[in-house]
């Protein structure tokens, strides 16, 4: 009888010992049956599994010692969320993840949101403050799933240099310098110096499926102010912003251009938005999905907007909405 307890105290032992976790994915129909899911390593953005939808379920199933940050992919659209040891349960239509880390994730996701919704404080506040609560969320978490996320999620918020990227990895885990999106961050701060306000644009091509090559030349430093809009057929923020740019145009007409770069896209995804959007500029689309514009503009958020001047000097970037507007009629001046 002791033999057979101190084996099965040894079993616990080693079931207590593994890191292994299973992900369990619902639909709220039955139209992605059929489909096959992906889940990636949203660093590095690798696959990692793949299962087929069936039952409006599909689940994952592997090993993981610290967690992760992942992202599922199914048709056509992105999830993200924790992967960690253990269960972890992601309801697509609620958009909600259930374990430990997701839940922390879903805590915070809730304050930061009280702060867009703040209406006493003006956009410049409500941005700071959600920078100050990545930090700190990569602070408190420095040592769990959480903390690489937050930590990349600072880089790309703001724009530091890379000597200030440099100076905060002296003090993060060692391997957050191996991470891809920290290697990003710094080439992105690289870009930024090279395309900021005032400089002259970079240029690019793009080949098509017809083998044509579109340049952003062919478009910008005409002898005529451009408006550049970086988007995608998936990002909602993007969608949101081309009514804008659509009532900009109606409202200036010919006194400006309009040109769309369709990035992190897949191509048949961006024609059908600019059917469905009614988008009539020119978009540069690849065959493939872009990241070559954006890495060169050190672009690490999309939409990105840039006015192009009539030479082809940088005006402004990064603006949307009203800021957009206002200084469209400031240069149009």
């Amino acid at each position: 009888m002791r033999k057979i307890a101190f084996i099965s105290t040894i079993l616990l032992l080693l079931a207590s010992c593994s890191k292994g976790y299973k992900v369990t994915v619902t639909f709220p129909d039955d139209s992605n049956n059929g489909e096959t899911a992906f889940l990636t390593n949203y660093d590095t953005g690798d696959t990692l599994l793949s299962a087929t939808v069936e039952n409006k379920a599909c689940t994952f199933e592997g090993n993981a010692d610290k967690g992760f940050f992942a992202r599922l992919l199914v048709g056509g659209q992105r999830y993200g969320f924790i992967v960690e040891p253990g269960d972890v349960q992601l309801n697509i239509e609620e958009g909600n993840a259930i374990s430990p880390l997701n839940d922390k994730m879903k805590a915070w996701g809730l304050e930061m949101q009280k702060l867009a919704d703040d209406t006493t404080l003006t956009e410049a506040e409500s941005e700071a403050r959600y920078a100050e609560g990545l930090k700190k969320f990569y602070e408190d978490n420095k040592d769990n799933a959480i903390g690489p996320w937050a930590f990349c999620n600072y880089l790309m918020y703001k724009d530091f240099t890379e000597d200030e990227i440099d100076e905060m990895l002296k003090t993060a885990p060692a391997e957050y310098a191996q991470l891809k999106r920290v290697e990003k961050a710094k080439n992105a701060a690289r870009q930024l110096a090279i395309t900021a306000e005032g400089k002259k644009f970079t240029d690019f091509e793009v080949k098509a499926e017809d083998g044509s090559v579109q340049k952003l030349s062919d478009y910008v430093g005409k002898g005529k102010i451009t408006l550049v809009d970086f988007w995608a057929s998936w990002c909602g923020p993007c969608r949101a912003e081309i009514p804008k740019l659509q009532a900009l145009k109606a409202k200036y007409g010919d006194k400006f251009d309009v040109l769309g770069v369709a990035v992190w896209d897949n191509p048949d995804d961006t024609r059908k938005a600019m059917q469905q959007m009614n988008i009539t500029w020119p978009v540069i689309i690849g065959t493939e999905q872009l990241n070559e514009p954006t890495d060169l503009y050190g672009i690490k958020g999309i939409p990105h907007i840039i006015i192009f001047g009539p030479d082809g000097t940088i005006l402004s970037r990064g603006l949307m909405g009203d800021d957009l507007a206002n200084k469209l009629a400031e240069v149009l001046k």
